[in-house]
């Protein structure tokens, strides 16, 4: 109680300090689109938690009872622990003073969750009670890692409101508490009532209105100590227990994050770091709930999932698996009503996006063998005939070739697709003019028409490759041929008007 107290009256006291500081060297965060804040508020809230946190637990290493010696004995552990959860908040606090990027903070984390890994806290086998058990070889440490790194993304995203992810922060550390506490680790008890009492006093001045921010800083190292915390608590209980409880009541902010991972690299096809404004909270609030509604709301479905999690405590291991069921029902049934537009949306997006990727693989192709047959020719007619190959293949409509004379264009080649064809083709073209300097003698200029086929990505594309192909391989030299094909080309043309004449009369 000591502990959890004076963290809390520690974290009380600094956060208007803090404030000040930020104030006055201009550490705020300023408003912005997908922002809900409208006047710059302090963003390093977070050094209150190192600070708070490591003030009351340091201490307890030194006591002369059975905590200071549950501590003690595992004191490698936690100190590996509080050292790498430092490293996350500095490379947070950094991020917050000057932005670094996503992958430099994802190698960070991986970083961090290996040396976890490294003082004994791996998954070494999945378990529920003493009817199942799977050894995880291997695997121990990359799931390990996976884990510590999902939690901390997921509390870095959900920090999206005033005092969400502070609340949830504050009941996940509650439940692992009690999990550490039902399992006997007394050291892993006083860390998260440490951690609990910093977040508790910090929530009086970061709910709505909230005064400060956590920042980055705060959110990844609230996020890393409670993944890596419950990895070590999972080591002497049953796994399913132990991984269950906390995924359960970070279940809202996992399966945000995993919705808002699938949307950006599925349906928006941009980097999984990006931000957006379409999140969970961010979805209540448009259906027209206040920030504190919101906010209770999704405390109350936290809090749902930890009672299923205590449940799970001193539950038999089919009612265990029975109650993690209920539980992401719950999860899911919830996400499914906010979310079931969006859903939709996505599969569309993934069908789309696969038709697309597939063409792209076939033009790449296409594009690589007019690329080998232009290293072969060796004549305007054979350079000419590749060009024409290839547009057939990526299905243009048509291809021309003009040539700069007396200070205009003049048509020297021209290549249509068949009458046959395109009587059946549908859809708009898209035209495109790509000036050609390679030619030492005369400039020359192709003239093209490509199917949109309903999307204008695919016909950029392919208007690419056969940009890329004209820088690589520019109309030879020969412009006697070019003459003869653009002489027979319009031979050709005035006996195909003859004949449909002809057949007219």
């Amino acid at each position: 109680m000591i502990v959890y107290f004076g963290a809390a009256l520690v974290a009380m006291f600094l956060v208007p300090i803090v404030s000040r500081l930020a104030k006055r060297l201009r550490l705020v965060d300023a408003p912005g689109p997908r922002k809900v804040h409208k006047i710059p508020i302090p963003r390093i809230g977070g050094v209150v938690f190192v600070v708070a946190t490591l003030a009351l637990v340091l201490p307890v290493f030194f006591l002369d009872n059975n905590i200071g010696q549950s501590f003690r004995e595992s004191r490698t552990q936690f100190i590996v622990l509080l050292v790498a959860a430092s490293f996350i908040f500095t490379v947070g606090l950094i991020d917050d003073l000057r932005s670094i990027g996503g992958y430099v903070k994802l190698l960070c984390l991986i970083a961090a969750s290996l040396a976890i890994c490294a003082s004994g806290a791996t998954l070494r086998s999945i378990s529920v009670g003493t009817s199942f058990e799977l050894e995880t070889g291997w695997a121990a440490w990359p799931l390990a890692v996976f884990w510590i790194i999902m939690i901390t993304v997921c509390m870095n995203l959900i920090d999206g409101l005033d005092g969400l992810a502070a609340g949830i922060a504050a009941i996940v550390c509650g439940t692992i508490v009690l999990l550490a506490l039902w399992s006997g680790q007394a050291a892993m008890a006083v860390l998260m009532l440490a951690l609990l009492g910093s977040v508790t006093g910090f929530l009086f001045f970061n709910f709505h209105p909230a005064k400060i921010f956590m920042g980055d800083g705060g959110s990844m190292f609230l996020g890393f100590l409670i993944g890596a915390g419950s990895l070590v608590c999972q080591t002497k209980t049953s796994t399913l227990v132990g991984l269950a409880l906390p995924f359960l009541v970070l279940g809202v902010p996992i399966l945000d994050m995993g919705l808002a991972v699938i949307r950006r690299r599925i349906l928006e096809r941009r980097s999984a770091f990006a931000a957006d404004r379409n999140h969970l909270h961010h979805r209540l609030l448009d259906l027209g709930l206040r920030q504190r509604t919101v906010v209770i709301v999704i405390y109350a479905v936290t809090v749902m999932g930890a009672s299923i999690g205590a449940f799970m405590l001193t539950a038999e291991d089919g009612w265990s698996v029975g109650l993690l069921a209920v539980g992401l029902l719950l999860l899911f049934s919830m996400f499914g009503c906010l979310h079931r537009r969006r859903y939709c949306e996505i599969l569309r997006a993934l069908k789309r996006n696969l038709a697309i990727a597939r063409e792209a693989r076939t033009d790449k192709r296409n594009f690589e063998n007019a690329e080998t047959r232009m290293r072969e020719s060796g004549s305007f007619r054979a350079w000419w005939e590749t060009v024409c190959a290839m547009g057939e293949k990526m299905d243009f409509q048509s291809i021309g070739l003009w040539n700069r004379r007396n200070g205009h264009y003049e048509s020297t080649c021209a290549w249509n697709v068949p009458e046959e064809k395109l009587r059946t083709a549908t859809g708009e073209t898209v035209k495109l003019t790509l000036p050609l300097h390679g030619n030492g003698v005369a400039e020359w200029e192709i003239r093209v028409r490509i199917w949109a086929n309903g999307c204008l990505e695919l016909g950029g594309r392919q208007a690419m490759l056969l940009g890329r192909l004209m820088d690589e391989f520019p109309p030879p030299e020969q412009q006697e041929e070019a003459e003869a094909l653009s002489q027979r080309a319009n031979t050709t043309r005035r006996s195909t008007i003859k004949e449909k004449a002809g057949s007219s009369l």
